[in-house]
């Protein structure tokens, strides 16, 4: 399980960085459920449905949220003060950017990561951590077992050396903003940090304080070449 931001860093830059890409900002290691409002249907945790195939192998050992939150009975920003959700996702549509990285960091639970480029924004994991496929899941012949063979294979050779997999992303250009904000009714707002997509979808992740839910912005500046 990677837990550690500055390895994590260190293996993006290592395997999973392009010729050209820098990594701008890194959010984890994640301690909670991510809750979502999709086309209007709220809930928790959220579901990654089966849309992303990867998935960790792990199931963390969070609390549950609460029946309200779980249900999506809330009104407003008071899913904030649910202290196991650790993001929110909302959507307008299923295929909307957020609904993707909801699903993304939903399969790879307490293993994954949210990792932001001057190319890319992905849901990452490290690639130990990822499960493996059932003999009896794998489909198409002969062929498609001898693919799977000669993938495991590969995998024992890299096993040594750890690497990131991606369970999700998109194009930095679908982001619109970065952003910082303090939620919640009490008198202490909770800090969270904001990604808003042009397609009208949006991210908020829990941070710890205020100066973390900033550098969310600082990410930002550095990607839209803001001083």
């Amino acid at each position: 399980m990677l837990k550690d931001p500055f390895k994590l860093e260190k293996l993006a830059t290592q395997t999973w960085c392009r010729p050209g890409e820098g990594l701008l900002m890194r959010i984890g290691p994640r301690w909670g459920h991510l809750a979502s409002d999709i086309a209007g249907r709220k809930g928790a945790p959220h579901d990654h449905g089966g849309r992303i195939q990867l998935e960790s192998a792990s199931v963390p050992e969070w609390p549950l949220p609460t029946e309200a939150v779980a249900a999506g009975h809330y009104h407003g920003d008071e899913w904030v003060h649910d202290p196991s959700i650790w993001a929110w996702a909302h959507a307008p549509n299923p295929t909307a950017v957020a609904a993707g990285c909801a699903d993304g960091l939903a399969a790879g639970r307490a293993d994954s990561w949210l990792v932001v480029s001057n190319q890319r924004i992905a849901a990452v994991m490290a690639a130990s951590a990822a499960k493996k496929a059932e003999p009896e899941q794998q489909s198409g012949g002969w062929l498609s077992r001898a693919k799977s063979i000669a993938k495991d294979a590969q995998s024992l050779v890299q096993s040594e050396e750890e690497s990131l997999v991606t369970l999700w992303e998109a194009p930095s250009t679908v982001i619109r903003h970065f952003g910082a904000l303090p939620m919640g009714r009490d008198f202490d707002p909770v800090w969270f940090g904001q990604i808003a997509f042009h397609d009208g979808s949006g991210l908020l992740i829990r941070m710890d304080s205020r100066a973390a839910a900033e550098s969310v912005v600082s990410a930002g500046n550095a990607l839209f070449g803001h001083p």
